[in-house]
């Protein structure tokens, strides 16, 4: 598959396939003469796990958060099982099934890890994280948030952190919390943005069982940009490549990883894509 074929073609699925969760169709944003996605088209298929890489400035995070609502798209639409997220208020995004993680960690730091996460179920109920980080909400709903929040803590292995305040605890633990607090929104579709940024060599390999351990145990879609290219590619089922906001590639691993444009403007410069977090930075 060369670059331009898979830049022109939009992305296929046999007759008999299932639509995808997530279908990214002709989204382009603009901010005043620069144009930060440029008529970019994609899939994430029901259960699989997709990686979105390329050079800095590629777009990577514009998509990103033009799926949350944090920037508006100039056109496009972003569909998600069919109902377009670019026609829905921002606050109504986590309550239809998409959760995110951030580059920069963003956890409370004086409260407990518990709470940390019990703050992520807010998307499940009426009341706003405000009332659920300073838990005024109703009582059976706090109850059963806090029930979820710790089963996802013993999943992933920091039961007994839970009532400790972030402030202190490990980077790699941090990002395991952020990411706890991002499944107890219940998604359908997890944005994990950079997750990798800043771990060890073990540290990785751990990451990217967890995210597929979870992608198994939920039933998820999971959305990954990532500068980790051993990360990426051995995780995910599929892989988009952008370059200056246009798709340059798609594909699985070992297609994207064979393509000449994609060797000419990510992976053949990238010698340090093995080490944590290595890789073209932003």
């Amino acid at each position: 598959m060369t670059g331009a074929t898979a830049a022109a073609a939009a992305p296929q699925r046999g007759a008999d396939d299932p639509a995808p969760l997530l279908r990214v169709e002709d989204v382009s944003v603009r901010f005043g003469g620069v144009v930060a996605l440029d008529g970019l088209s994609f899939d994430v298929p029901r259960g699989s796990i997709c990686g979105l890489i390329g050079p800095n400035g590629a777009g990577k995070t514009t998509m990103f958060n033009v799926v949350s609502r944090v920037y508006e798209a100039s056109s496009g639409r972003v569909l998600l099982d069919g109902v377009d997220l670019l026609r829905l208020p921002p606050h109504r995004i986590a309550s239809v099934g998409v959760a995110r993680t951030f580059q920069n960690i963003a956890l409370f730091p004086t409260m407990t890890v518990l709470d940390n996460i019990t703050v992520g179920a807010h998307s499940r109920g009426s009341g706003g994280w405000v009332r659920a980080a300073f838990r005024l909400g109703n009582r059976r709903n706090d109850s059963a948030a806090r029930s979820d929040a710790m089963a996802l803590l013993e999943r992933l292995g920091l039961a007994h952190l839970a009532l400790r305040p972030v402030a202190g605890l490990p980077f790699g633990t941090m990002k395991r919390i952020e990411l706890a607090r991002a499944m107890a929104a219940r998604p359908k579709l997890l944005l994990l943005d950079e997750p990798a940024n800043g771990l060890t060599h073990s540290e990785v390999d751990e990451l990217a069982a967890v995210i597929r351990g979870l992608r198994d145990d939920f039933s998820l879609s999971v959305l990954l940009v990532e500068h980790h290219m051993k990360m990426v590619m051995g995780i995910s089922d599929r892989v988009t490549v952008l370059n200056f906001g246009r798709r340059i590639a798609d594909g699985t691993p070992s297609q994207v990883q064979r393509d000449p444009a994609v060797i000419e403007a990510y992976l053949g410069g990238d010698s340090h894509a093995d080490e944590p977090g290595g890789g073209h930075r932003g």
